[in-house]
């Protein structure tokens, strides 16, 4: 692990020279200006990780600027043309800020889905991948709630990568906020991976449970006439089968899974699931990334039909680190149920 790691910064360390030899060379500015301030720009992602607050919304955009200026670097070794270089950090900083932009456009994806044996007509809403953290602006989770509750849902469904910051304060500031959710049966949730990286688990629930939002964590619990079961992630190896968790439940009633990622949809189909909900993906967030997620999940996004089952992937609701979306969308998941 450690050799990959080194291997990682080193490769990471090359790439950031060549972007900034060629960044130094259109500039033609101070080398001792220049270096240092270029250095520490490079830095900024993992410095921001380490606890330099000032520096992590910048490493971030770093993140992005990095991913598509390794190219341009890369295309410099061959095509030498300086105005061709220069168009191509023009359409960097225009689609970064753009990206920057659409990534608050919070849409609503509608689906029309039928369930068999369902007693009534449900309204299901659905989040997931909020990754509410100290870098998400201020009403942020204020905005989502007033969003969520415009939809007069029976049913909400967060569904894992709620909370994604150290600093557990950040969430506890938010329980009041949370609880002004609106739903007739209530808030169902499960964890995200990124909930076990924060480090404070256990206040992490405790803030959920006051919020009234009931976090199933390998549970199922019956309401509104059908099954809701909700699994640990995905990446916590000792999770129960699903075989195990539907022992007992009623076959005449339909069971909707919540599961953070979309992942063993073959266990789901064969253990009789009619809907799974999941995220995780952000569909890559920002582009080509979508090309590797689709590779990834046999569903990394959208809408899949497997036999008995169906499994709708949310994009998510926010953004992973950079704020950033390109040919991507936030959204909320809007799902009506009907006989």
């Amino acid at each position: 692990m450690r050799h990959w790691l080194a291997l990682i910064i080193l490769f990471y360390t090359f790439l950031n020279f060549l972007i900034g030899r060629q960044i130094y060379g259109l500039l033609k500015v101070n080398k001792f200006v220049f270096w240092p301030v270029f250095i520490i720009l490079a830095a900024s992602p993992m410095l921001g990780r380490f606890g330099v607050k000032a520096l992590g919304l910048i490493g971030n955009f770093w993140i992005v600027f990095f991913y598509y200026a390794a190219f341009v670097a890369v295309l410099g070794l061959i095509v030498k043309h300086k105005p061709v270089i220069i168009g191509c950090y023009v359409i960097i900083f225009l689609a970064i800020l753009y990206g920057y932009g659409h990534a608050k456009d919070i849409q609503i994806a509608h689906y029309d889905l039928k369930l068999p044996r369902v007693a009534q007509e449900l309204h299901i809403v659905m989040l997931a991948d909020i990754h509410l953290d100290q870098d998400k602006d201020k009403g942020y989770v204020a905005k989502m709630v007033r969003q969520i509750n415009a939809l007069n849902p029976d049913l909400v469904f967060l569904v894992g990568d709620i909370f994604d910051d150290r600093d557990v304060n950040l969430l506890y500031q938010e329980k009041e906020t949370f609880k002004q959710i609106k739903s007739q049966y209530g808030v169902y949730g499960v964890l995200g991976n990124h909930e076990y990286y924060t480090g404070h688990l256990d206040e992490i629930l405790k803030i959920f449970k006051e919020a009234n939002i009931r976090i199933l964590r390998d549970e199922v619990t019956e309401t509104a006439g059908l099954y809701i079961v909700g699994r640990e992630d995905a990446s916590r190896r000792q999770r129960k089968p699903l075989t195990d968790l539907l022992k007992g439940v009623d076959r005449a009633k339909p069971i909707i899974l919540l599961d953070h990622q979309p992942v063993a949809l073959n266990e789901a189909e064969q253990a009789g699931v009619n809907l799974q909900l999941s995220g995780h993906t952000h569909r890559g967030q920002f582009f080509p990334n979508q090309l590797i997620t689709h590779r990834i999940y046999e569903d990394d996004y959208g809408y899949l039909s497997k036999g008995g089952l169906q499994v709708i992937v949310s994009s998510g609701y926010g953004t992973w680190g950079p704020p950033v979306r390109i040919g991507t969308q936030s959204e909320i998941v809007d799902i009506k149920i009907n006989r």
